[in-house]
């Protein structure tokens, strides 16, 4: 006579199932644990747009995942897909491959990602991401990770420099700086565009800023670009930017009562701060730690 539970054809599903997993420990559901937070919420066109993605192994053993090739091409273990504000998949710009990484049990890793290199989000509009792993040794099982949701806008251009670079990729450039409002603040941000492709080499944050003093510009002997902002109620930053859209230094300046910084140029090239006296924060902060007031902090 048959046992009762095998002759139910659900139960006997059931019952294979759990022959399978006690047989195939590895092949457990939930495994490996994705998740993907991006930085922030709202960048500006052009700025990259990064991502941590957090990985978490619950096998029981350590996991090593590895990138494969296949002929010419390439399978990363890590992958990602977008959709734009239609809820169409987005193309990559690039087949990015990340190196092997190994991952005791139980423990998790996580990566930082530059999701512009591989994905073109130059465009205003709202964008969803999410990350995929391939679990090592096992190449129909996959673990896909929470969408993450971001914004990318357009700011108020504040000035504008072309400028030449001879003898390199691109030879035409053009400063650009910018304003841009995130919702909860404004910052200023600096710009190196190539003139010929149209795309930006670099686009940065400098700090917050405060509106009701309008920035100065100036171009120094050596081609680089150089900003003065007031950044908080006391505290004015100079900003140097070089050719290649790299940040070449900050200084900081409280002003002199009864004048305003301003550049000035001299004849060897050099451009420096006038109208204000320079201001060291670390060394406010080592007199005063406890006294310090958050005006004073640039951010």
């Amino acid at each position: 006579m048959r046992t009762a539970w095998l002759s139910e054809p659900t139960t006997m599903k059931t019952f294979l199932l759990f022959s399978l997993f006690a047989l195939f420990p590895s092949l457990g559901l939930g495994q490996v644990g994705v998740s993907i937070k991006i930085d922030r919420s709202q960048y500006l066109a052009h700025e990259p747009v990064t991502a941590v993605v957090t990985i978490t192994n619950r096998s029981g053993r350590e996991l090593n995942f590895v990138s494969k090739a296949e002929g010419s091409i390439a399978h990363s273990w890590l992958d990602f897909s977008m959709r734009d504000a239609g809820g169409r998949g987005m193309q990559k710009l690039t087949n990015k491959v990340f190196q092997k990484a190994v991952i005791p049990a139980g423990r998790s890793m996580a990566r930082r990602v530059n999701l512009s290199g591989i994905f073109n989000v130059t465009r205003v509009s709202n964008y969803a991401v999410t990350a995929h792993v391939s679990q090592p040794g096992m190449d129909d099982t996959s673990y896909t990770s929470n969408s993450g949701h971001f914004t990318v806008g357009g700011g108020n251009a504040i000035y504008s420099q072309p400028f030449g670079v001879p003898k390199s990729r691109s030879p035409k450039r053009e400063y650009n700086v910018l304003t841009f409002n995130d919702g909860r603040k404004t910052s200023i941000y600096a710009q190196v565009m190539d003139k010929r492709t149209g795309f930006a080499l670099s686009t940065f944050r400098l700090s917050e800023y405060l509106s009701f003093v309008e920035p100065q510009m100036a171009i120094d002997g050596k081609n680089q670009l150089h900003v003065i902002y007031l950044a908080t109620p006391e505290v004015f930053v100079h900003a140097t930017v070089n050719q290649d859209g790299g940040h070449a230094g900050t200084k900081y300046f409280k002003r002199v009562a009864g004048r305003k910084p301003r550049f000035v140029s001299f004849s060897d090239g050099k451009v420096a701060v006038a109208g204000a006296v320079p201001y060291d924060p670390k060394k406010a902060a080592a007199k005063a730690p406890t006294a310090r007031r958050a005006s004073e902090r640039p951010k």
